[in-house]
This record gives C-alpha cells, structure tokens and sequence, in this order.
C-alpha cells in the first residue's frame, strides 16, 4: 500500500518531468532554440517583475501622497472659505453700520445747515426790515 502511494506521488510527476526534457533535447534544433529563447525571455520577464512591482508601489506611494496633500489642501481651502465668510460677514455689518451712520451724519448736517441758513436769513430780514420800517417812519416824519 505504501509503495502503491510511493509511485502513485513521486514517480507520475518525475516521469512527466523526464519526459518534457527528453523531449526538448531530441527535439530538432529550431525548435530547440526557440524553448530555450522563449525559456528565457520568461525567466527574464519574470526577473524583472521585482523592479516593475517596486516601481508599481513607488508609484502608488507618489500617487497616495499626492492624494494625501490634495486631502489637506482641500481641508485648508474650506476653513479659509468659511473664515471668509465669517469676516465677509462681519465686513458687510460693518459697511452697514458706517452707511447708516453717514446717513444720520448728513440728516444732522443738512437740518444744521437749514437752521443756520434760517437763523441768517431771519438776522438779514430782521435787519432789513427795522431800516425799511426806519426809513419810512423818517419819510412820514419828513412831510
């Protein structure tokens, strides 16, 4: 039983094995070169598949890292936006404030102004009329 497992295990390949060499060795000569070149350019490919899968994960890194600092950018971008909007906000308040306050300011200027020009306005005609009323009564003193 055991020798049956022996063969049946190690033998079948082994013979497998021999067989695909004699094969390549009796085999004609084009035929037997392009195995060994094709043999070849396989064990080379598969050679430098390290260098091609440190290259992937170099650029996978570069890649991620990339990712990363465009993560943090767009993180930067939206505090910065929303402390503008904050400082937008307060600045429009105090446009507000400072367009109101011109508002009264000239309110009070023009009312200031109106006040003065009356106050001259009634001097000049208080004045104006005591030398009419003068004038006149000086006139009827006369005759």
């Amino acid at each position: 039983m055991q020798l049956h497992f022996f063969i049946r295990k190690f033998c079948k390949p082994s013979i497998i094995i021999l067989s695909i060499c004699a094969s390549l060795v009796l085999s004609p000569n084009t035929t037997h070169a392009n195995y060994f070149t094709d043999f070849y350019d396989g064990l080379q490919k598969f050679s430098e598949l390290p260098d091609q899968m440190n290259e992937l994960k170099k650029s996978y890194e570069q890649t991620y890292n990339d990712l990363n600092d465009a993560k943090a950018s767009i993180k930067a971008y939206e505090q910065q936006t929303t402390q503008l909007i904050e400082q937008n906000r307060q600045l429009q308040d105090t446009v507000q404030l400072l367009t109101e306050s011109e508002i009264a300011r000239q309110t009070r200027s023009a009312r200031i102004k109106n006040i003065v020009i009356w106050a001259i306005s009634l001097a000049v005609g208080y004045f104006l009329l005591t030398r009419t009323i003068r004038f006149l009564m000086r006139r009827s003193n006369k005759w």
